[in-house]
């Protein structure tokens, strides 16, 4: 790599203007449609007849679309029906873990563990809102809006799930093969307490994530949770009798002379259209824009190649909205993971995000050979890492990452072939490189970035990458040994990932850490960031309503979920922070949806 000319290697680096190159409001809006359309001018008024009708319309049929659904169908017996624009259920709730963070849940409360209102504004509110937060100032130093969105959510996140269990949704009866539990108490989910204990604002508590466990809570749940939660969403709608129609994709908006939602049109996979009449509402809960790369590139800040959300994600609720005058909020943010680069590229919708960095002799650096980050740290602050513009050079040296780690790591460590960085023994995964030196490693790598150039913005390694790389070892070593990481201070945080298997044990004081080996072989994988979703959209109010620019509710319609400005802000309070909000505001748009008055139909 020496006789690389350093100047055209450093050039390779991708610069901002390539990146997002192609993102303009043409390439944004080509796809768009009309988003909305007068009863006048409807295909339903055309037809003389809707082709269904109900009181409530719930588009979606994840987390946020099926506790919105059921809440709305248990208030006053509102008519209710769903529609999911893929072929299956779930959406990326179906393929998640399946946890949501419930504050001053009932297991919490069973246990005897005060979750106190004010101690858990003041930690959300430290990281939804870090540059306005204040503890000092009354609400924490943010604006009312945001400030009664987080107390919304806490005053009304555990008796969604008191109500849900009456439904049905992970009840408790004898038998079920499986039911709600909360982390208080299990040893075994150590990992998960909310995430920043290190923080004043953290009270050190455990419970608030539940999970589904067996009936007698005694082990974690597999990696379908997700899958498990929304069977239990399905088993209670099903119950109901509420139609959920799928393959039907959310269009227009129907409004009447007085500008109110009063229905919608969905397009199907054969191309034709579907009108729904919603004599009281209709409710978007269906996920972010993760799957539409304009809306990334034009939205999001800082480059992502691919994400958990499922391949339907596309942002039509944002379009669909700016229709009828709905005003966006915490756009630039999502709840962040980190992705293998190449199976982004070859799917947008990764199987999984990188949520844990597996090993103790194992490290990740940028295109210069550095160590920028701690690889054990929370994914949601990981992968931001990647977005680090260096002003100088013109480029994002963090970009892409490079994983590396030993032939003892692979050895202790493997399997993690569902991450596709650390397969077992005898296993080839394409994106886990190999070489038995430094050097060759270097260069294997870059090779594989060559192919790939004209997808990531001519992103290549720097021509000093493998002196670096050396000179970055023997420093994470030197750590190691030593117990202490001076640069990023792995292994010292109480919710870093867990380094080893408790049987394995360290002969070093810091398990988090090992020295790399002086002799290989030696792997890579390359690394990019990612989403597990994006959080933005329009902004709702106190009871799930969309707003308009001027802060009024758009009669008729209703958000919660990925699809909306989170009230979570920038931040991600700990695993479940995702499902938790979508139920709950699910929950809120759902009840005040069905005490909405029948509107006028013209």
């Amino acid at each position: 790599m020496a006789n690389v000319d350093s100047d055209q290697r450093k050039k390779r680096c991708v610069s901002r203007r390539t990146f997002v190159k192609g993102a303009g409001a043409g390439a944004l809006w080509a796809a768009a449609t009309a988003g909305a359309v007068s009863f006048a001018e409807s295909i339903a008024y055309a037809q003389q007849k809707w082709n269904h009708e109900a009181d409530v319309v719930v588009v979606g049929s994840g987390a946020a679309a099926s506790s919105a659904a059921l809440f709305a169908h248990e208030s006053g017996g509102a008519q209710v029906v769903m529609l999911e624009k893929a072929d299956s259920v779930g959406g990326t709730t179906g393929k998640s873990g399946g946890q949501f963070w419930i504050p001053n849940n009932f297991r919490m409360r069973e246990q005897g563990i005060l979750d106190s209102k004010q101690d858990c504004l003041r930690f959300m509110a430290r990281l939804s809102y870090p540059t306005l937060y204040n503890a000092k100032e009354n609400r924490s130093g943010i604006p009312e809006y945001e400030y009664s969105l987080l107390e919304t959510y806490y005053d009304n996140a555990s008796p969604t799930v008191d109500a849900l269990r009456t439904m049905g949704v992970g009840d408790l009866e004898a038998g079920k093969a499986s039911y709600l539990v909360s982390t208080a108490g299990h040893q075994w989910r150590q990992s998960y307490y909310d995430r920043y204990a290190e923080l004043p604002e953290h009270s050190h508590l455990m419970g608030r994530v539940m999970i589904s466990s067996e009936p007698n809570g005694t082990r974690p749940p597999g990696i379908m949770g997700g899958a498990v939660l929304i069977s239990h969403f399905k088993a209670a709608i099903e119950k109901r009798r509420i139609p959920l129609l799928l393959g039907h994709r959310a269009s227009r908006l129907v409004l009447n002379s007085k500008r109110e939602v009063i229905g919608l049109e969905a397009t199907t996979g054969t191309n034709q259209t579907v009108t729904f009449r919603a004599r009281k509402a209709v409710i978007f809960g269906s996920g972010g824009f993760t799957a539409n790369p304009t809306l990334c590139r034009t939205y999001l800040r800082g480059p992502i190649f691919g994400g958990c959300a499922v391949p339907t994600n596309e942002g039509d609720f944002i379009l669909i909205a700016q229709a009828v005058g709905a005003e966006l909020g915490n756009m630039a943010n999502a709840w962040w993971g980190p992705c293998v680069l190449e199976q982004a590229l070859a799917s947008r919708a990764v199987p999984s995000a990188l949520f844990g960095v597996p090993g103790d002799s194992v490290v990740q650096v940028n295109c210069e050979g550095r160590r920028v980050g701690d690889e054990k740290r929370y994914y949601n602050d990981r992968t931001q890492v990647h977005f680090y513009w260096d002003p100088h050079r013109m480029r994002y040296p963090n970009l892409i990452q490079v994983m590396i780690y030993d032939q003892r790591c692979r050895e202790r460590f493997g399997p993690s072939d569902h991450f596709g960085v650390m397969p077992r023994p005898g296993v080839n995964i394409r994106s886990v490189m190999m070489s038995q030196t430094l050097e060759g490693l270097a260069n294997v790598v870059d090779s594989r970035l060559a192919e790939i150039e004209n997808r990531t913005g001519n992103f290549r390694l720097d021509a000093d990458f493998t002196s670096n790389l050396r000179e970055t070892i023997a420093r994470f070593n030197q750590f190691a040994k030593a117990g202490v990481d001076l640069d990023f201070h792995r292994g010292e945080f109480p919710a870093d990932d867990p380094p080893v298997p408790a049987n394995l044990g360290s002969e070093y004081p810091n398990p988090a850490m090992y020295p790399i080996a002086s002799a290989g072989p030696y792997y890579a994988v390359l690394i990019a960031g990612g989403t597990l979703d994006t959080k933005g959209g329009p902004k709702i109010n106190l009871h799930g309503q969309v707003l308009d620019t001027q802060g009024q509710a758009i009669s008729g319609l209703y958000g919660a979920g990925n699809c909306i400005a989170s009230p979570a802000g920038e931040g991600y309070w700990s695993p479940g922070g995702t499902i938790g909000p979508a139920m709950t505001f699910g929950a809120i748009a759902g009840k005040q949806a069905a005490k909405e008055s029948v509107k006028d139909a013209a």
